[in-house]
């Protein structure tokens, strides 16, 4: 099997963002949901470093005061707009009901991580 490897520099905010696009023919997301979502991603991993126990960085990430930071992020959404927003992502399955994301959209970067590895695998069947 061939590889072909690409660097992309960029920073911690905007690895959310990329991941996600990357990742667009599996969740389907509209362009503001996938802001939103790569936002949410970034803060549950800057609550990480600070609480080791996911569940309660899971619930931390949906407080009052992230909230506001997540919709000061997208450009002062209003509280009704965004409690839309995360509706349409728990329809779409993103968000469960206990808004929790769901592990395959969560990359596996560590509060250390300096660097982060997408692996893609196409399996071609032309047959």
């Amino acid at each position: 099997m061939s590889a072909s490897v690409k660097s992309i520099q960029t920073d911690s905010r905007t690895v959310f963002m990329y991941w996600l696009e990357f990742l667009k023919p599996y969740h389907k997301l509209a362009n503001k949901e996938v802001e939103a979502l790569s936002i949410l991603l970034y803060y549950r991993w800057e609550l990480s470093k600070e609480v080791n126990n996911i569940a309660l960085v899971d619930k931390l990430l949906f407080s009052s005061e992230i909230r506001l930071k997540v919709r000061e992020d997208l450009g002062g959404m209003k509280s009704g707009v965004f409690n839309n927003l995360l509706t349409t992502l728990r329809k779409k399955g993103v968000l469960s009901k206990e808004n929790k994301i769901i592990p395959a959209l969560i990359p596996n970067i560590t509060p250390e991580s300096t660097g982060f590895k997408l692996i893609f695998d196409f399996e071609i069947n032309d047959k």
